[in-house]
């Protein structure tokens, strides 16, 4: 009986060890159906939102293609110094955040929260097509 609850007890601490190597979402990410509203401008710099605005996203259709990306999006530990576009999340609360979001070389959406000094975060290619198409 003690070796069922020892071999049990390992089991367990097995199977917590191994859901905990898991890939992080974005942080925000469960706020992604509350987005009303996305605004894109050329990027700038690190660690800035550049508010002068070239294209504004309100259409279902437009919002989709980001809420995709953002919802599917996991943290990745590659560092970006540029990016091209710096994008404003705006909320049905009036809330906003800011990022900074790239396209790499293999079709996928890198993105990063403006003020966070080193997380980034990447949506495969099959998540990132239709926001490629949109912005790109």
């Amino acid at each position: 009986m003690k070796k069922f609850l020892f071999l049990f007890a390992l089991l367990g601490f097995a199977l917590v060890g191994c859901q905990s190597e898991k890939t992080t979402g974005m942080p925000g990410s469960n706020q992604v159906n509350d987005i009303k509203e996305v605004q894109i401008s050329k990027f700038k710099g690190l660690g800035s939102l550049n508010e002068n605005f070239k294209q504004k996203f309100t259409e279902d259709k437009e919002l989709k293609a980001f809420k995709n990306v953002i919802k599917h999006a996991k943290k990745q530990d590659k560092t970006v110094d540029k990016y091209d576009y710096d994008m404003e999340l705006v909320f049905s609360d009036g809330g906003d955040k800011g990022l900074h979001i790239t396209k790499n070389n293999k079709d996928e959406i890198i993105l990063k929260y403006i003020g966070d000094s080193t997380d980034t975060y990447i949506s495969s290619s099959e998540y990132s097509k239709d926001l490629i198409k949109l912005i790109y």
